[in-house]
């Protein structure tokens, strides 16, 4: 086990290497001056070149690449253009609700597309499992921003039940120890606090993780389907085990594999989908702070923002493959001949 982590952690540098290289390329050909942007359309071509020679933008694409790998290396995202903050400390401040917002909706996502897929697959051709199925058919097919206006608009607006925008009411104080405000709360042991909070996190996380909700629920149904038809469940079926036993003991475990494959490409999924949800419901995250940075064309935030992203992400992923090799050893056995 401890070969394998290893060469998965190997695999790492060359992963997140290419993803500089990507980010720093696409970001890079995308049209636009920044130093236009920062100056406006008046400024002087003798003020635009000492901003360009500023911030290095005169210099061959590969020796600002060089530059700017350097720099990484040294934790060093460099300064927006549009606020001159170091990026570093504006991603810290925002990647905590960013990240906060995920949980919570991949939490969602999990709890109602493993109830949903489980439920559907074991009540196979009953009205549960068509009702479930089509419930997830419109969950894949409605788009994040109509569902977060909706969602706004009924339990907000008409019924009054949740807030429109923000993570924390006014009159709630609480010390921004972690970021994480939950986790603030609960260290502060102000369950007030907390259920403010998550009150907040109601209706963005919802919206968040419906679709991956509904992805999960059809994978989880189809994978089921498949291990309910094997020999071993029958055989548990004949020694009278309940069903409670037979289905998450047995069959829910060796279906969860190909489920937990779509889990991490849903978590994907949820970091980039946060960009809507966040403009939504005025959240103050990483994802509404990337579309201000593309709309001012501030290059460097947008690179650093991305790069934040792409590395959870593959983080994400990492995780994954060390579960894989928890659920079912064979895999491991196989990564460590190869």
């Amino acid at each position: 086990m401890r070969a394998f982590i290893l060469k998965r952690l190997l695999l790492l540098f060359p992963t997140l290497l290419g993803i500089v290289a990507l980010v720093f390329l696409m970001i890079h050909l995308v049209p636009g001056d920044p130093a236009q942007v920062m100056l406006g359309e008046r400024a002087s071509a003798k003020t635009l070149e000492a901003l360009r020679q500023q911030l290095g933008l005169d210099q061959p694409l590969h020796i600002q690449f060089a530059k700017y790998v350097g720099d990484l290396v040294q934790g060093d995202l460099g300064r927006s253009i549009k606020s001159r903050e170091k990026i570093s400390r504006e991603l810290l401040d925002r990647f905590p609700a960013t990240m906060e917002l995920t949980l919570v909706a991949m939490l969602f996502a999990l709890v109602l597309g493993l109830a949903a897929g489980v439920l559907s697959a074991t009540r196979r051709g009953t009205l549960l499992d068509y009702l479930g199925m089509t419930a997830s058919l419109a969950g894949v097919s409605m788009p994040i921003f109509w569902l977060g206006l909706m969602m706004i608009v009924v339990m907000s607006m008409v019924l009054g039940l949740f807030p429109v925008s923000g993570r924390l009411s006014a009159h709630t104080v609480l010390p921004h120890a972690s970021g994480f405000y939950l986790l603030d709360s609960l260290l502060a042991f102000d369950l007030r606090a907390f259920a403010d909070v998550l009150w907040h996190l109601v209706l963005p996380g919802l919206t968040l993780g419906t679709v991956p909700a509904a992805v999960i629920a059809r994978m989880t149904r189809s994978s089921m389907l498949e291990v309910l038809k094997e020999d071993y469940i029958r055989t548990a079926w004949a020694k009278g085990l309940s069903e409670r036993a037979v289905v998450f003991r047995h069959a829910l475990k060796n279906a969860f594999i190909p489920i937990l494959t779509v889990i991490s490409l849903q978590f994907g999924y949820l970091l980039g989908g946060a960009v809507i949800t966040e403009t939504i419901f005025a959240w103050p995250g990483v994802g509404r702070w990337l579309l201000l940075a593309v709309n001012a064309r501030d290059f460097r935030a947008v690179q650093g923002g991305v790069l934040l992203v792409a590395t959870t992400f593959v983080l994400v992923n990492l995780v994954a493959d060390l579960l894989y090799a928890w659920l079912d050893p064979r895999i491991k056995y196989e990564a460590e001949e190869a």
